[in-house]
């Protein structure tokens, strides 16, 4: 089934929404119903706060410095175990 409305147009009816004073006007002038309005517009908002939080490759980014905080700690480790070890056959 196709949809009845491009990506396109959905957004700029939810944008169209900002500044309308009267939403069940607005949704039958371009013909959706208001419940289907609010799951567009619920579903804009929601993927404008994930813009505007920290972007995936920012996480991407964190993962790899916890990762290579943990490496860097696993070699201090090994650095001081093997120091140990050599000041006790001297």
């Amino acid at each position: 089934m196709s949809e009845k409305f491009t990506v396109e147009q959905k957004e700029q009816i939810v944008i169209e929404s900002f500044t309308a004073t009267n939403i069940a006007e607005l949704c039958r002038r371009h013909g959706v119903s208001v419940a289907q309005f609010h799951r567009w517009k619920e579903r804009f908002l929601e993927g404008g706060r994930k813009g505007l939080g920290e972007s995936s490759r920012g996480n991407e980014y964190q993962k790899e410095i916890d990762d290579l905080k943990r490496l860097v700690g696993d070699q201090a480790l090994v650095i001081d175990a093997l120091k140990k070890s050599r000041q006790g056959r001297k």
